[in-house]
């Protein structure tokens, strides 16, 4: 996981996050493996958090209805709240779907 990290002693959500994907994956029947993940702080006048940008390679007969699963899935993370979750592209890569998400993280409090 790449990640900068500007608030030392902040808990990171980007390697649960990418877990808690391979794992929502995984129930649905696809089989994962992570291309890229990256984390960027990200902080509002009230919230503190990460923008997250991982690609997931999917494969399966189910690969296509879990991508549409994803922005209302349940991935639930120690510490952190998953505030929004997108997919923004699907490419077919050979067999591969090839998933892009952005999602927001908080820190829960």
């Amino acid at each position: 996981m790449n990640a900068r990290r500007d608030r030392p002693g902040t808990p990171d959500a980007g390697v649960p996050l990418v877990r808690a994907l391979l794992a929502d994956a995984a129930a649905a029947g696809c089989a994962v493996r992570v291309v890229s993940a990256t984390a960027r702080d990200w902080a509002s006048a009230t919230f503190v958090g990460a923008r997250h940008h991982i690609v997931i390679a999917v494969t399966g007969e189910r690969a296509d209805s879990w991508t549409r699963h994803l922005p209302d899935a349940d991935l639930p993370l120690w510490r952190h709240i998953v505030a929004d979750l997108t997919v923004d592209d699907v490419a077919t890569v050979g067999e591969e779907r090839h998933v892009t998400i952005a999602a927001l993280t908080l820190v829960a409090a």
